[in-house]
């Protein structure tokens, strides 16, 4: 699995963060604007989904700590 295979499996709450912070490159604050959702919501779910990507690609051995 590469990276953007691995992004795209994720669940929806934390691909679509993921996708608007990093390829979007949209701050948080706008994030939370966007999905009416808490800026503290918005940093939760880019760390839940970043630690969902990096076990999956620790599983695909992409991954090296």
């Amino acid at each position: 699995m590469i990276l953007v295979p691995a992004i795209l499996s994720l669940p929806d709450r934390y691909r679509e963060v993921i996708v608007l912070y990093y390829y979007r490159e949209l701050k948080v604050k706008e994030i939370a604007e966007i999905l009416e959702i808490q800026e503290a919501a918005v940093l939760q779910r880019l760390k839940r989904g970043r630690d969902l990507l990096k076990n999956r690609l620790k599983e695909d051995g992409l991954w090296e700590e």
